[in-house]
């Protein structure tokens, strides 16, 4: 049974023959009650504080859970942006590696179609080269030919200008042939 301050200030004690003094054990109960009430008081206040500290720790572990979710979200959340990255920074890698590889296959490409322009290139002037020595000398021969057309033309235009210079007194010197001279010379 549980005895409050007030069952001990109303508790009452027979009296017997050579019993207790009744003013000293009323002074003593209420000494006792007073201690009692006190005792309870301060009890409930730790009570009170022990609630508000249960509460403040139940707050408090929903706050580390909190805190706890929150780190393994965000855990997890950097592992992913880490590999998202990794996984990207492959590709782009990868895109690059593709795209060096298809310019330099584009460079080698035109290298070889230069190359071969020029292969060509070197063939035509070659042929054109060719062609025009042999024009030249066609028409070297042909020069030649009429030279010695215009040799036999000149002797007989020298006998004609002598004739004509001693008759005239004067003599006429031309030689048609020499500013051809050095054409030959040009396309050997």
């Amino acid at each position: 049974m549980k005895i409050t301050p007030l069952d001990v200030r109303k508790q009452e004690f027979k009296i017997t023959f050579k019993g207790f003094d009744k003013n000293e054990v009323n002074v003593f109960l209420e000494m006792i009650a007073k201690e009692m009430e006190d005792l309870i008081k301060e009890n409930n206040i730790y009570m009170e504080q022990l609630r508000d500290l249960d509460s403040k720790i139940e707050d408090y572990r929903r706050m580390e859970k909190t805190l706890q979710n929150t780190l393994t979200s965000a855990q997890k959340t950097t592992d992913e942006l880490r590999r998202n990255a990794e996984k990207e920074s492959e590709l782009i890698l990868r895109n690059a590696r593709i795209q060096a590889d298809h310019i330099l296959e584009e460079a080698r490409s035109q290298v070889n179609s230069i190359r071969s322009q020029i292969t060509s290139l070197k063939t035509l002037r070659d042929t054109f080269v060719a062609q025009f020595r042999a024009l030249v000398e066609a028409q070297l021969q042909v020069l030649n030919k009429n030279w010695e057309e215009l040799d036999i033309e000149e002797i007989t235009v020298e006998k004609k200008k002598r004739n004509i210079s001693e008759t005239e007194g004067k003599e006429i010197k031309h030689d048609v042939r020499e500013p051809l001279k050095g054409l030959g010379d040009l396309f050997r």
